[in-house]
């Protein structure tokens, strides 16, 4: 904490205007910190210090500025706040909406970064961030220079090993779990794919080349959004967006959108969520081909029930009707199957509160489920077991969450994580039956054996 001598009247009358007091604000505060996956403990207290002239290091500006414009329902950036002094640089604006010419140098220096610093600097997980443009006219859709010299020696065989790098990442995320694949995409696109973005190439190269990199960037936003890095991964969801639109890619840019969607409804910002699916569409699903329209329509038919948009029903049955015209469901990003449009059944019953059928959905998905797919596997394992207990039958969820235990400690993925913890605080008022009792000493040795990480 670095304290000034003056009171901090911008923040004073920002608390004014939202008719907040200084517990309110703490409260808000930390509970964007847990939205980003940080334990934080401020109080009135700690706000009197930063009315008084107390300054709050990165990211609590941030956060100050994210929680009072959600209220407001206006645009604050750190400095408004008056927790920052002018002079200061957050690293990254908080406006990192994709425009054209902006992904190379939002990926540049978003990879800078180290990852401690990029967590501070980042801030909060941002609502205004989430108003994205629109896919531009024809005459305006592609950005990238329409010559070039080529001097470079970069080519399609970089592009085509961009690709097989892409489907490797891309499988052992599903297999082992983000926190596996993290940090070796973070190598490869700061020191290989970055430097090939950057480098004087042929035209028909540039736009394959930016492409693939919308796509891995995509799978690295991913990777930030299953280890419960919710900054970072919207901004690199915002910079896949910003090269596939420069790449002038409907389908990357729509994939993006769709992975927004996906971020937003986790964090259950749900009008959002069904806006950016319903977008995500409407850029897409012409140009798209089957297995991923079913992927895109899944998504709204989420959004619609949890937001309660009429149009769910329909938009899971062309959903369904896409994947049967489907001869391949796979690819790196944007996979579809059987299991994931039950997955998807089973979100809009329990959005509704059918919660059997749910239970009957997560099933079918469960059975449906590619035997790769270990982390979706453990998670739709987890939610079924939430959802037989909420049904009642205790018994069955704790069959169901020692199916969960088996696979757990063979991903690397917070979300699993956070499913384990779920587990604990819903199977300890039961502690007195004896599968729910076994059930807790198996988690107890598991922490114990791992030194109480999970």
């Amino acid at each position: 904490m670095r304290s000034a001598r003056t009171p901090n009247q911008d923040l004073r009358r920002l608390l004014d205007q939202a008719g907040w007091s200084g517990a309110r604000l703490a409260r808000e505060v930390n509970a964007l910190g847990a939205e980003r996956g940080d334990v934080l403990h401020y109080d009135r207290t700690s706000v009197a210090h930063w009315l008084a002239g107390s300054r709050p290091r990165q990211p609590v500006p941030s956060l100050v500025a994210e929680a009072l414009s959600r209220h407001l329902g206006r645009r604050l950036e750190p400095q408004d706040t008056g927790l920052t002094a002018h002079e200061e640089n957050p690293g990254v604006p908080q406006d990192a909406s994709p425009v054209p010419g902006s992904g190379v140098a939002h990926l540049d220096h978003l990879l800078s970064l180290s990852d401690r610093r990029t967590a501070a600097l980042l801030g909060a997980y941002s609502l205004g961030a989430l108003v994205v443009p629109h896919w531009p006219p024809a005459a305006r859709r592609h950005s990238l220079p329409r010559s070039g010299t080529g001097r470079s020696a970069i080519g399609m065989a970089h592009v085509d090993a961009a690709r097989e790098l892409l489907a490797v990442l891309a499988r052992g995320d599903a297999i082992l779990g983000a926190g596996a694949i993290r940090r070796p995409l973070r190598q490869y696109l700061a020191t290989s794919l970055l430097p090939w973005l950057k480098a004087d190439v042929r035209p028909a190269v540039r736009r394959e080349l930016f492409t693939v990199a919308a796509r891995l960037t995509y799978l690295y936003a991913f990777a930030h959004f299953d280890t419960n890095r919710q900054a970072e991964a919207q901004h690199f969801y915002l910079t896949s967006a910003a090269l596939a639109r420069e790449a002038g890619d409907r389908v990357g840019y729509a994939l993006a959108l769709r992975g927004l969607s996906v971020q937003a409804h986790a964090l259950r910002h749900h009008t959002d969520a069904h806006r950016l699916a319903e977008q995500a569409v409407h850029v897409g699903i012409r140009h798209t081909p089957p297995h991923q329209q079913a992927f895109l329509l899944g998504q709204l038919a989420v959004t619609g029930a949890a937001s309660m948009h009429r149009g769910h029903t329909r938009h899971l049955i062309l959903a369904e009707r896409c994947l049967e015209a489907s001869s391949n469901g796979t690819s790196p990003v944007g996979s579809f199957h059987p299991g994931s449009l039950a997955l998807q059944h089973a979100a809009v019953a329990g959005a509704q509160g059918r919660h059997q059928d749910a239970a009957e959905a997560l099933g079918r998905s469960l059975r449906h489920r590619p035997a790769e797919e270990r982390r979706s596997h453990a998670i739709s394992l987890a939610e079924l077991a939430e959802t037989q207990l909420t049904i009642g039958h205790l018994d069955r969820a704790c069959h169901t969450w020692h199916a969960f235990l088996d696979v757990h400690p063979r991903i690397s993925s917070a979300r699993a994580d956070d499913r384990l913890r779920v587990l604990t605080a819903r199977v300890r008022p039961h502690g007195a039956n004896q599968a729910a009792a076994l059930l807790l000493e198996r988690v107890r040795e598991m922490r114990k054996n791992r030194g109480g990480n999970h």
